[in-house]
């Protein structure tokens, strides 16, 4: 078999047996189940004409896959290059409601409709008689997200002043409010994207945490290549007018996209998120080794979400740790650089969380993740000048490019906790309690991996599980 054929499929971040799937559309706890849903083409490994698909689960780790639930068979939804888009669900007097926006080709014009399906049990919807419920705003207009907040279902909807692909054009959120879930009104421009900030916003997601709102979404064609973003401020529903403190990003890796933010059934705020991202999706030939018989696209491990002032922190969603812990230390000379292996072998399942002291002296320290073949991801702290950096010039064939520098907070800590996870071909790192996060597939030859982490007087000390051969 060779290394394109190989499918390193993951243990616990959900993927399909075979098909493909992109954006989670909806996470909810419901008659005693987890229900996650998303896009996909369940027929082959290849975006096509757009599903809704189904999974759940008790503890959103381990997923059952289901049947889809929305099925692009109505004359609003049924386009070869359309389908069931990207959504959101709610759920009202024991219903699920899903809103979604349905594609299809109309006098020649492509449309993006806003529709709505209900469900009794989870599993099987119906779609409202009288779709579509909100018609097109522009060319590009999609990925419905509704709330409930101050007497009133609120949705935010994605979309542009112009064309996605026009790289003049400005990303919008649109606002719209509704009594009952069935009849909405336009609200207005919740927020427009300045010059360089995206052509459009995809996926726009809003929630409220900590006494702050922040509205995050997947950007195009944005000039310093962020995936995705949140801005924080205070919300006036009532004028749909956002006070906009600041812009920072979910996550500095690559393949991070289309984050949506739910609550579990202790309602704490969880985000999924899809391991992907936009620069390739639309042209994929051959995104990684993978068969006809295969899979496509992988959904995040669950994040736990919190407020920091007016910094966004995720960590992964609870996982138990061995009591075990590995000492490392090196206090010798203030010019030595060492590594530290975190692990003496190469695994293709890991989970790691740690914690990295340094020496004020100490202005650098690499995270050092590296296959058998001696491809290598590094991510750089630079402490002197406050960077995160990320090196991809010696990765794997499927990913390697080149280096990006991603601003950080940073200068100032000497306390580095972190949490790793390897799970097939998806790599995720957690820095400084989840304030900076790095998604990104990886390939290794043999799907497995080792850490390293180099530094200049530093302690560090971590524990692990579930290390599997």
């Amino acid at each position: 078999m060779s290394i394109k054929e190989c499918i390193f499929r993951p243990k616990n971040h959900f993927a399909l047996k075979k098909g493909w799937i992109n954006d989670p559309n909806g996470l909810v706890w419901f008659q005693g189940k987890y229900h996650l849903y998303f896009q996909c083409n369940p027929y082959s490994n290849n975006w096509d004409k757009m599903h809704w698909g189904h999974a759940t689960s008790n503890d959103l780790i381990h997923w059952d896959e289901c049947p889809p639930v929305l099925i692009p068979d109505e004359v609003y939804e049924d386009y070869d290059k359309g389908g069931c888009f990207s959504g959101s669900v709610v759920v009202s007097d024991n219903k699920i409601y899903a809103f979604y926006t349905a594609v299809a080709l109309v006098d020649g014009v492509v449309l993006q409709r806003q529709c709505m399906a209900y469900s009794n049990d989870g599993y099987n919807f119906t779609k409202y008689e009288k779709n579509p419920v909100i018609e097109s705003i522009g060319i590009d207009f999609r990925d419905p997200k509704v709330i409930f907040y101050d007497g009133y279902w609120q949705m935010v909807v994605g979309g542009s002043d112009g064309a996605a692909c026009d790289l003049k054009s400005h990303g919008r959120i649109y606002l719209f409010h509704s009594k009952d879930l069935f009849n909405w009104t336009y609200s207005g421009i919740l927020y427009e994207a300045k010059d360089g900030e995206g052509t459009m916003f995809e996926c726009p997601d809003i929630f409220e945490i900590d006494g702050k709102w922040v509205i995050t979404a997947s950007p195009m064609n944005r000039t310093d290549f962020l995936p995705t973003i949140y801005m924080v401020g205070d919300i006036n529903f009532k004028n749909c007018i956002f006070y906009h403190d600041c812009t920072k990003t979910l996550d500095f890796g690559p393949h991070y996209y289309a984050s949506q933010v739910y609550k579990d059934k202790f309602d704490r705020a969880v985000s999924m998120a899809w391991i992907g991202g936009w620069e390739w999706m639309p042209w994929i030939k051959d995104h990684g080794p993978s068969a006809e018989n295969g899979y496509r696209g992988i959904m995040s491990y669950p994040r736990l979400i919190n407020m920091d002032g007016n910094n966004l922190k995720m960590q992964p969603y609870r996982q138990d740790l061995e009591e075990k812990s590995i000492e490392y230390s090196h206090k010798s000379k203030v010019s030595d650089r060492v590594i530290c292996n975190l692990l003496d072998e190469m695994c293709d399942y890991i989970y790691i969380q740690g914690n990295i002291k340094r020496d004020k002296n100490s202005t650098e320290l690499n995270f050092i993740i590296f296959d058998s073949e001696e491809n290598k991801i590094i991510i750089k702290l630079d402490f002197l000048f406050g960077n995160i950096i990320t090196d991809f010039s010696e990765a794997d064939e499927h990913i390697k490019s080149g280096i990006r520098i991603y601003k950080a907070d940073i200068q100032e800590n000497l306390d580095i906790n972190f949490d790793i996870i390897k799970d097939g071909n998806v790599l995720e790192v957690y820095l400084f309690e989840g304030k900076y996060n790095f998604t990104s597939m990886i390939y290794p030859r043999d799907g497995k991996i080792g850490i390293g982490i180099k530094a200049k007087d530093a302690l560090v000390t971590y524990k692990f599980n579930n290390i599997s051969e």
